[in-house]
């Protein structure tokens, strides 16, 4: 927007330092000259430029005596516009505000008559003056639109439209900047097409937001397939007819090979990215890991980028869940593919750390590229879909869970659970955080120490000699006898997944009924190996194999 007080101010000064140095020269002094170098070869005489800018810079001091200059100063304090000017323009900008304003005022009158024959005042040339002043002083928050030079980029097509106002242009295609359009740093050759990204602002996004907007859209394309893709170091907003607000956007170098799309490609990313924005934005760990990754993006390749996408893994799939697999194994449960099964992707994974530490110490592994750029690859899905919301909020939960489903599948799956939570009763705790074992013969009960839980007694009313008789609670018949044994609470178990189907045995009388015919027994057989009964069963000293023990019972006689 115009500031009407600086520019009335500067067209006020014009007029006087007009007045002024007209007087100086009519009163004698000579304005200097030079010889242009560029001469016509048909002409015989030397032709002559005044340098009428030298003659305004050597006397700036009557600039400082005129009426309109105070005021004309403090317009140009209050507008803000010094530093810019000054920049622009390659001069040394000042630190204090009110030195800031004296040197832009005495650039501007020296730009003014630069190169004319005297000091008549041009109004036409004042006001293109003004407006270059106006354009070069608008703020990049008030342009329309934002402008960023993609490094690397190749495609078939002249525009892609993303979501957010975000678009994809070749740069001959509309109006841009000089400095935009250069080969140089942008990853291409000179007779290949620049490619812009192009974001809109509007409202109260302004130039940050629209950067931001831009920041974005490389990291989507990252995500979406591999290859080297930047943004450019400098973003350019339109201030004004030909002139341009250039803001530094901070990108780092990009990774040299360069990023193609297709047609289709250009498609499937345009779908990617309106996907991605109906999404809430990745927080906590994955946040962090898609940060991670971003950096190993930026790379000289993947082997500089591995120990980034180590910690991208590291961040969304460590920590304790219902199996407590290692790194590997949750990875390759989640990183697998149609050409690597969990099974065959576990083992590569498994290399990576080791990669890791032989380049620590200054060795290449054999393979040592493609394993680097098979991890990113993976890595790359495992985020992409994450961000998705197709692993849900979890990725460990969800390694594990995918873990134990495919080893019972494949029946050779070791996996180590944890118990995570305490419970004061057997009865409070989940049927799947218990071990199934059978219960022990009675030959093999340890009459000193007693393991588990109390046992439970069936209804009896026993008398023995020289004693009262004692009473026992009921307690249900159809007790299951089967002992649930908790897993232990920091402790853990080894668990080997069995095919369903191996745990039927033809050969015993064995079926898929359930429960099987074995189960139904021991859940009616009686306890034996409650202490204040197990006397009264006295355990044989052989291996013999009894199948039911006889006791005869006598009473108190009523003699005695």
């Amino acid at each position: 927007m115009r500031d009407f007080l600086l520019n009335e101010s500067l067209r006020r000064l014009s007029t006087e330092a007009a007045t002024r140095f007209n007087a100086m020269v009519a009163e004698g002094e000579q304005i200097p000259f030079d010889v242009a170098t560029d001469t016509a070869e048909d002409s015989p005489f030397y032709s002559y430029v005044p340098q009428t800018g030298r003659y305004v810079a050597e006397r700036t001091g009557e600039l400082h005596t005129l009426p309109g200059w105070n005021a004309a100063r403090e317009a140009v304090v209050e507008a803000g516009v010094a530093s810019t000017y000054l920049e622009a323009r390659g001069e040394v900008v000042p630190a204090e505000p009110g030195t800031r304003a004296e040197r832009m005022l005495e650039v501007f009158f020296i730009g003014l008559w630069e190169g004319s024959t005297g000091f008549a005042l041009d109004r036409e040339r004042l006001e293109e003056q003004i407006a270059t002043l106006d354009a070069e002083a608008r703020s990049a928050d008030d342009a329309d639109v934002l402008i960023v030079p993609i490094v690397g980029l190749r495609m078939s097509m002249n525009r892609l439209q993303l979501p957010n106002g975000v678009r994809i242009v070749r740069a001959d295609s509309i109006a841009a900047p000089v400095e935009a359009m250069r080969s140089e740093g942008m990853g291409r050759a000179a007779w290949e097409p620049q490619f812009l990204a192009v974001a809109e602002q509007g409202g109260d996004h302004g130039a940050d937001e629209a950067l931001h907007q831009l920041r974005e859209l490389i990291s989507v394309m990252r995500m979406f397939k591999v290859g080297g893709v930047g943004l450019g170091p400098f973003a350019f907003a339109p201030t004004g007819e030909d002139t341009w607000r250039r803001i530094t956007t901070g990108a780092p170098a990009t990774r040299p090979g360069g990023y193609r799309l297709s047609e289709e490609e250009g498609t499937e990313l345009a779908d990617f990215a309106a996907q991605l924005e109906q999404r809430p934005d990745p927080d906590s760990a994955l946040s962090w890991a898609v940060g991670r990754f971003e950096m190993g993006g930026e790379r000289e390749s993947a082997m500089e980028g591995l120990s980034d996408h180590l910690l991208a893994l590291r961040a969304v799939l460590e920590g304790h869940g219902p199996v407590g697999a290692s790194l590997p194994l949750r990875a390759s449960a989640l990183i697998a593919d149609e050409n690597f099964d969990r099974i065959e992707a576990r083992e590569p994974v498994e290399q990576v750390p080791e990669l890791e530490r032989a380049l620590m110490n200054g060795r290449i592994l054999d393979g040592a590229i493609e394993l680097a750029t098979w991890i990113e690859d993976g890595v790359r899905r495992l985020l992409r879909q994450a961000a998705l919301g197709e692993l849900g909020s979890d990725l460990s939960a969800t390694a594990d869970e995918t873990l134990i489903a495919t080893g019972l599948e494949a029946g050779d799956a070791e996996i180590t659970v944890y118990a995570e939570e305490d419970f004061d009763t057997e009865e409070d705790v989940p049927v799947d955080e218990f071990r199934v074992v059978e219960a022990p013969e009675p030959a093999a009960v340890d009459e000193a120490v007693v393991d588990g839980p109390a046992a439970d007694i069936r209804e009896a009313e026993e008398y023995l000699d020289d004693e009262e008789p004692v009473e026992v609670e009921e307690e249900d018949d159809h007790m299951d006898t089967r002992i649930l044994e908790p897993i232990p609470a920091p402790g853990e178990i080894k668990v080997t997944a069995t095919h369903w189907l191996d745990e039927v045995d033809e050969e015993r009388g064995q079926s898929l009924e359930w429960p099987a015919a074995e189960e139904r027994d021991l859940q009616h057989r009686e306890r034996i190996d409650t202490p204040r009964v197990r006397h009264l069963f006295p355990v044989p000293d052989s291996d013999w194999e009894v199948s039911h023990l006889e006791f005869q019972h006598f009473g108190r006689s009523d003699a005695s």
